[in-house]
């Protein structure tokens, strides 16, 4: 899920984006059910702390976890062992209790060459294609499993922002421009991915094992959108162009937790989701997204 950062007054607030405490009072009391936990947005974080920043073992300890990796404005946290299995800083490349997890933050912001980043992490993917593993984090695109959840011309409109007739909201982030001049939605830098790699997004699947449950797939998504919170309808704290108006903004499913096939074949999968709901509104300007199995 997304972290907090810094909050309006430049000030840190390590328990929450924009609400003081919400972040932790969220995670705090859940954190004995989650095995591992990926946040994205912690530039902020570091190991010795500062006077408004805590350090990073502070905030892991007040969310509940012994074990944690900071990598490039991400950070992996969990209750075993975290083995890094290669120092990039992002993504973090991690295992732990036998899996391995990906833990991934992309540019937010739509171009031609994007699909060509997420190549490179598919090529990064595929070098664990035999072990179990989770891809996982704000991938920042759209998939083009969600195709029939969006309507192009409206949230790409003429290639501007116009919030008078809420038009354009998504034209920074998942809008192209094509060769006539017209704008369209951009689903090729996920669909790269999911190309060239044997991932499948948990949220189109139903609790079973890989190999012998046939009724697994479903037709339609399971999860919510992921982005903007409630939070981001109340402050408006998005900006122009392309940001909140301070009450509406379009919603997107940019963040995942994908699977392969050797971690399907591991566990049994039970379900995947996006959480929502009061607590979840104010402690990010994200829902996020979990996925449970069995060992």
């Amino acid at each position: 899920m997304d972290s907090g950062f810094a909050d309006q007054s430049g000030i840190y607030d390590p328990v929450g984006d924009r609400v003081p405490g919400n972040l932790t009072n969220f995670l705090q009391p859940q954190s004995q059910f989650i095995d591992v936990l990926g946040l994205v947005e912690t530039s902020a974080w570091s190991e010795e702390g500062s006077q408004n920043h805590p350090s990073i073992k502070e905030i892991a300890q007040g969310f509940g976890f012994e074990n944690y990796h900071l990598g490039s404005n991400l950070c992996l946290m969990a209750h075993e062992p975290i083995e890094v299995l290669e120092e990039s800083g992002n993504p973090i490349i991690a295992q732990v209790g036998g899996v391995v997890y990906i833990l991934a933050a992309m540019s937010a912001n739509s171009y031609p060459t994007k699909k060509d980043d997420f190549l490179v992490l598919a090529e990064k993917v595929a070098e664990y294609q035999h072990t179990p593993t989770l891809v996982m984090g704000d991938l920042n695109a759209i998939s083009p499993l969600d195709r029939a959840r969006y309507n192009s011309s409206l949230l790409c409109g003429n290639g501007t922002y116009n919030p008078d007739d809420q038009t354009g909201e998504y034209v920074a982030n998942f809008c192209l421009e094509g060769e006539d001049g017209s704008y369209d939605l951009d689903f090729t830098p996920m669909e790269t991915l999911m190309n060239n790699t044997d991932l499948v997004d948990l949220c189109f699947y139903s609790g079973g094992f890989w190999d012998i449950d046939t009724d697994m797939t479903q037709e339609s998504s399971m999860c919510a959108f992921s982005n903007p919170t409630l939070l981001i309808h109340m402050t408006g704290s998005y900006g122009s162009p392309g940001g909140s108006h301070g009450h509406s903004h379009a919603q997107a499913k940019i963040d995942y937790v994908l699977a392969n096939v050797a971690m399907l074949e591991h566990m049994r999968f039970r379900h995947s989701t996006v959480v929502r709901g009061f607590q979840a509104d104010g402690a990010s300007d994200h829902y996020p997204l979990e996925a449970t199995f069995l060992r």
